[in-house]
């Protein structure tokens, strides 16, 4: 049985994920703060969800380079 590994294939593509992830991540939580009507706790889940998005970035990075070297 082939065990699952965490990390992209090569660096450049660790880096274009974590890219997107971190432009994904940054433009979550601005909608939070600015966009999103203050309906319940929804700019707070939106700001939430931003900030895990973001917490992925170094993940991504660290996987990809360890996966590689």
């Amino acid at each position: 049985m082939k065990m699952l590994s965490l990390g992209c294939k090569t660096i450049k593509d660790g880096l274009t994920t974590a890219l997107i992830f971190f432009i994904t991540g940054l433009s979550l939580v601005l909608a939070g703060f600015w966009v999103m009507p203050e309906i319940g706790y929804l700019p707070q889940i939106i700001i939430f969800m931003g900030a895990l998005v973001l917490l992925m970035v170094p993940v991504i990075l660290v996987s990809s380079y360890l996966k590689n070297h």
